[in-house]
């Protein structure tokens, strides 16, 4: 069922590429596309990086509302968590539907699906559907440190070990001490706003955030994390998406505009220089 999942959004892919713009038709080979990706890569991390590095009074109130909805689900932690542990049926038809849903914020999965949408795009020529897959790997970069890093600083205590929603211990690489923020929300809620920005589909959308939400409701359901975990995980990686998307925008934008003739930038592979007649 979740191959299947996988495989209805890649034919989601190449459909929008179609309706969206025309095949582009490049004499590269695939070593020089590889470099160009990835100098545009981190170019938009450059991006991303500069741009919240600057705090003004709208990076205020996105923190603020983070915060003032992850304290409103606090109370909502140990209730929550003891109606599930005393109603979940195992083996139960929600069970099983929360087991498929759950795999879609799985690194696994996730990094298959970004990596195949990309080799997919490169081998069949196609720039839209492997730019996609380049956006879905900066999402998962940039989202997966900010997550990984939250973690193992905060170190809260996961459900599952029956010593309440306020144990915490700091700085710490214990799986069990890993409830904050939920890595499988994330990775569901950046790739939901990353495919729904480049399908551009209202049913697309709907589709690719009810699993999202679902994906959510699973993490709970297997006492992996606490309701106060899902608010500021799904944040992280809406705001994840959104900055890789505004990066990528100005990346077009300045592309648009640029009228120099000579062009200097910096790559994994060295220093590029290019000079256009």
């Amino acid at each position: 069922m979740l191959s299947r999942s996988i495989a209805i959004i890649k034919l989601m892919l190449v459909i929008t590429s179609v309706n969206s713009m025309a095949q582009k038709s490049e004499n590269r080979s695939a070593f020089e596309i590889l470099e160009d990706d990835f100098s545009s890569a981190f170019d938009d991390l450059g991006f991303i990086y500069r741009d919240i590095s600057t705090f003004d009074s709208y990076t205020a109130i996105k923190l603020g509302t983070i915060g003032l909805g992850t304290l409103a689900l606090v109370p909502l932690d140990e209730p929550l968590y003891n109606y599930v542990e005393n109603n979940k049926i195992k083996g139960s038809t929600e069970e099983n539907i929360f087991k498929v849903v759950d795999q879609f914020g799985t690194i696994p999965v996730a990094d298959g699906l970004a990596v195949g949408t990309y080799i997919t795009g490169l081998i069949i020529g196609d720039e839209y559907i492997r730019t996609t897959g380049r956006l879905m790997v900066e999402t998962l970069v940039l989202s997966g440190f900010i997550t990984i890093t939250s973690r193992v600083i905060i170190g809260r205590s996961r459900p599952y070990n029956r010593i309440g929603n306020g144990t915490f211990k700091p700085f710490t690489f214990d799986f069990l001490y890993h409830s904050f923020p939920s890595g499988h929300i994330t990775i569901s809620f950046a790739l939901a706003t990353i495919l729904s920005n480049r399908i551009n589909r209202w049913w697309a959308s709907i589709g690719l955030y009810t699993i999202a939400a679902m994906n959510t409701a699973a993490r709970v359901y297997f006492s992996e994390h606490w309701a106060s975990d899902t608010f500021i995980s799904a944040s992280v990686g809406l705001l994840s998406a959104i900055a890789v998307i505004k990066a990528y925008e100005n990346s077009i934008r300045k592309s648009e505009v640029d009228e120099s003739n000579i062009n200097f930038g910096i790559s994994p592979f060295g220093f590029q220089f290019q000079y256009r007649f």
